[in-house]
């Protein structure tokens, strides 16, 4: 009897020791820090490190980092310091991050180390220059546009980018991070299928802009950005720009105007006013309305409100 009191007390001591072990080895695992340039980098960097990846990015979702030309802030430099890596757009759209990366004096994340990533890698950049650029034509891009998340195949390719990134500073959490990176990638295929099929009013409806921000999504789903109320990037339109864009709105029917939430109401409100035509203001990136929680709501919203939009 004393024997079998023995055995069961020894029982219970390893156990004890057992899931001690395993909750000192949980505590003292090492969080991956990411910062990232948008909000959408925050998102899949979270959907491929769960619970084990801390994600930073200085702006909202409503906030536009290709246009950035403010101060970067100590507070943003401070998080670079401490981070593993960093997540950058890339095509020379976010030239802030270089200040920032540079003011943390972090080696880990410069260009060309373990923990720097360049998320445009591998993606089909549009809108790239084919002609001479000056400074009259506004503020091109001259790498190409920028907007590529708002595709959301192009999610599978940065999905790609991130978890490389994550596998060289965290190789101990390699088949992890390449197992929810997979999953990952199979939801957006999944989920194609249902954006696809919900879209497909979309195709060849027009619409005009204010910005060149709607490149990618209107290419993967079908619908025509015929005019924008910026003809040329940075640069306010003049009385006859507006004058050709209503002349255009008017005579192919044109019954909205879409916009980032980062660009002027006064502009696209007043060709609307001219044209008969509403005004829908759509979240560019992740968070950009409180609806738009992560990357598979972005374009469940972005659809959903565009369809209404054509109406």
């Amino acid at each position: 009897m004393k024997s079998k009191w023995l055995i069961g007390i020894s029982t219970l001591i390893f156990l004890f020791v057992g899931i001690l072990g395993i909750s000192r080895e949980a505590s003292t695992a090492k969080t991956v820090k990411v910062v990232t340039s948008t909000t959408d980098f925050a998102a899949i960097a979270k959907e491929i490190g769960k619970d084990r990846v801390e994600a930073f990015c200085p702006f909202q979702g409503y906030q536009e980092p290709e246009l950035w030309v403010e101060e970067v802030f100590p507070s943003w430099m401070l998080k670079a310091a401490k981070a593993d890596l960093y997540v950058r757009i890339g095509l020379m759209s976010d030239v802030w991050a270089d200040v920032l990366i540079e003011g943390s004096r972090n080696r880990k994340i410069l260009p060309g180390e373990a923990g720097y990533v360049d998320a445009s890698n591998g993606i089909e950049v549009l809108d790239v220059p084919t002609t001479k650029v000056d400074r009259s034509q506004g503020e091109i891009h001259l790498q190409g546009n920028p907007h590529y998340l708002l595709d959301p195949l192009n999610g599978k390719i940065v999905a790609d980018n991130i978890v490389e990134g994550l596998v060289r500073v965290s190789p101990e959490n390699a088949e992890f991070f390449r197992a929810n990176a997979a999953d990952f990638k199979t939801r957006i295929d999944q989920a194609m299928q249902r954006w696809q099929e919900a879209a497909k009013p979309l195709e060849g409806a027009k619409l005009v802009s204010y910005h060149e921000t709607w490149t990618y999504l209107a290419r993967r789903f079908g619908f025509k950005v015929v005019g924008y109320c910026e003809p040329k990037p940075g640069i306010p339109p003049t009385p006859n720009d507006l004058e050709k864009l209503i002349k255009v709105m008017k005579s192919q029917g044109v019954k909205a105007i879409i916009k980032a939430p980062v660009y002027p109401d006064k502009i696209p409100n007043f060709v609307a006013s001219q044209t008969g035509a509403k005004v829908y203001t759509l979240p560019a990136h992740v968070e950009g309305v409180a609806e738009v929680k992560d990357y598979f709501a972005l374009f469940d919203y972005l659809i959903a409100k565009l369809n209404e939009a054509i109406k």
